[in-house]
C-alpha cells in the first residue's frame, strides 16, 4: 500500500513535514470476559464469544521531506466513512495539542480539579480567562521570531523553573513566567520604584542581612 495518500503539511517538533494516511477495514473479534467469585470463593474468569464488530484500521504517518517517517499513529475507529480516513488522522494530530490543553488548565498550570466555583456560569468563565491565557502561551511558543524568542526566555526565568539541557522552554514554564510577570505589572502599577527600594530596605533591617545586591 505504501506510504499512504498525504493528507496536509503538519509542524512537528518544530518542523514542517508531511502528513499521510492509509486505510482498511477490519473485523475486530474477542470474547467478552467477566470475574466471578464462585461458592468457594475463588475467582474465575467467565468468556463469552462475542459479535464481530466492523471498523477502520488507519495508519498516519508524519513523514520529513527526505522522506524519512519521523511518526507512526495507528488508529482504529468505529466511524462510519462518511468521515474520510484524511479527517480522522487530522483530528488524531491535534489531539496531542489538545492534550496539552487540558494539562495546562489542571496539574501543571490552573488546578482545575481544585477549582471552587458553585454554579456553571462562574465556572465558564473563569475557563474563558484561563483559556485566553493558555491561547497567549499557544501563540508566543509557536512564534518563530527573534523576539518571541527573547519573550519566551524572559518568561523561563521568571518562572524558576529549570529546564532539561537543549529546551529553551516548555508550556508549564512560559504559563508561570506569565504569571509572575502579568503579578509584576500590578505591582509597578500600584507602587512607585521608591516605594519598591523602600520596601527592599525595610526587609532587609529586619531579617539582618542583605537579601538583594545591587
Amino acid at each position: 500500500m505504501g506510504i499512504g495518500q498525504e493528507v496536509c503539511k503538519v509542524r512537528y517538533h518544530k518542523k514542517m513535514a508531511r502528513l499521510f494516511v492509509n486505510e482498511c477495514d477490519v473485523a475486530i473479534t474477542r470474547d467478552y470476559s467477566k470475574t466471578v467469585i464462585d461458592q468457594e470463593g475463588r475467582r474465575r474468569v467467565l468468556k463469552t464469544p462475542g459479535e464481530p464488530v466492523e471498523a477502520r484500521f488507519i495508519v498516519s504517518r508524519v513523514v520529513d521531506e527526505r522522506g524519512e517517517v519521523l511518526a507512526t499513529w495507528m488508529l482504529i475507529s468505529n466511524l462510519c466513512h462518511d468521515v474520510s480516513a484524511q479527517t480522522l488522522s487530522r483530528w488524531y494530530y491535534f489531539r496531542w495539542t489538545i492534550e496539552s490543553y487540558f494539562k495546562l488548565l489542571k496539574t501543571t498550570g490552573f488546578n482545575l480539579e481544585r477549582w471552587q466555583q458553585e454554579t456553571p456560569l462562574a465556572l465558564f468563565k473563569r475557563l474563558l480567562v484561563v483559556s485566553y491565557a493558555i491561547v497567549l502561551v499557544y501563540s508566543l511558543a509557536h512564534d518563530d521570531t527573534e523576539e518571541a524568542r527573547k519573550v519566551r526566555i524572559f518568561l523561563v526565568k521568571l518562572s524558576g523553573k529549570l529546564m532539561e539541557y537543549g529546551k529553551e522552554y516548555t508550556l508549564p514554564a512560559l504559563l508561570s513566567g506569565l504569571w509572575v510577570f502579568l503579578r509584576m505589572m500590578d505591582i509597578l502599577e500600584n507602587f512607585s520604584v521608591d516605594e519598591l527600594y523602600s520596601f527592599r530596605d525595610q526587609a532587609q533591617e529586619i531579617m539582618n542581612f542583605r537579601l538583594f545586591e545591587v
